[in-house]
């Protein structure tokens, strides 16, 4: 299987169009929960409450690169936790470029073939990477279950179960896979997993800073749990990174709980501290590596 690296060009192009969606979902979703007020919109942030949103976002980068590295270790073939921070925000670049993310897979191969993983060794690091950080999630469920007061909701959170197990249960199945996983040393697969809990609970605690710098004040447990349902139904999208789509179901699940004039500023922020973030570092991270001769960000 031959990895062709993206041209800087159709990249850059592809980066600019996401800009100009994300751009114009941002501004339809603010009109639309403001009456078109929108400096009432942005007047009603206090912005004290998203340093620790985007220290959360940062936290959050050093431990999914250390849960990567962790595994790496494990499956004989180190790869460095600035290694595997570039992995990682070249998939969120790539995530929101490409439908279904597509694209970020074949990019994190050829970066892990420099580290002589061959294509079937990184498809497999890259899943348990996947399989581990879902262990945390799935733990949680009954807490997010027990959170949960609405009819509405309640489909929505079976909707995301049946799609985590039957994903789960898919790389499950394949014997490469389960090989691979049987091969691991033990100590660093159990490291992984460790790391894997405070990640995941610094991850889905950005939605609670992101409602007090709205004047919120929201329970943090309940908070966690909200945004758990809003990543287990905005994971699987087939627009480019979720674009629009995650906007549109994560907009239905919080107007139940807050006014209008609160959803479009609350989704916009939690989409950007959760996801676009580590897609504008991807950009900057993946032009350096293609325009560098010698290659050598992240040794």
């Amino acid at each position: 299987m031959e990895i062709k690296v993206p041209e800087k060009s159709r990249l850059k192009r592809a980066f600019a169009v996401f800009l100009a969606i994300y751009i114009l979902i941002s501004s339809v979703l603010l009109l639309w929960s403001t009456g078109g007020n929108l400096r009432e919109a942005f007047a009603g942030v206090n912005f004290i409450w998203l340093i620790p949103a985007i220290i959360s976002s940062l936290l959050f980068l050093v431990l999914d690169s250390l849960r990567l590295h962790f595994l790496s270790v494990g499956f004989g073939k180190p790869i460095s936790p600035l290694y595997a921070a570039e992995i990682i925000l070249s998939g969120f670049l790539l995530a929101v470029t490409t439908p279904f993310g597509s694209g970020g897979l074949p990019y994190q191969l050829w970066l892990l073939s420099r580290r002589g993983y061959g294509v079937g060794e990184g498809f497999l690091l890259l899943m348990s990477r996947g399989f581990v950080l879902f262990i945390p999630y799935i733990l949680f469920l009954p807490l997010v279950y027990a959170s949960i007061d609405s009819t509405v909701l309640r489909y929505i959170f079976f909707y995301a179960v049946l799609v985590v197990v039957l994903v789960l249960i898919g790389v499950l199945v394949r014997r490469d896979f389960r090989k691979k996983l049987l091969s691991i040393r033990y100590d660093y697969l159990l490291y992984a997993i460790l790391v894997s809990f405070p990640a995941q609970v610094i991850y889905l605690s950005m939605l609670y800073f992101i409602l007090r710098s709205r004047g919120m004040d929201a329970g943090y447990v309940e908070t966690l749990s909200t945004q758990l349902l809003l990543q287990l139904t905005t994971y699987f999208s087939p627009s480019p990174g979720g674009l629009g789509i995650s906007e549109a179901i994560s907009s239905l699940i919080l107007s139940a709980d807050m006014g209008r004039a609160n959803v479009g500023m609350v989704v916009l922020l939690w989409r950007f501290f959760t996801s676009y973030v580590f897609a504008l570092m991807g950009f900057f991270v993946v032009m350096r590596r293609l325009s560098s001769d010698t290659l050598k960000f992240g040794k």
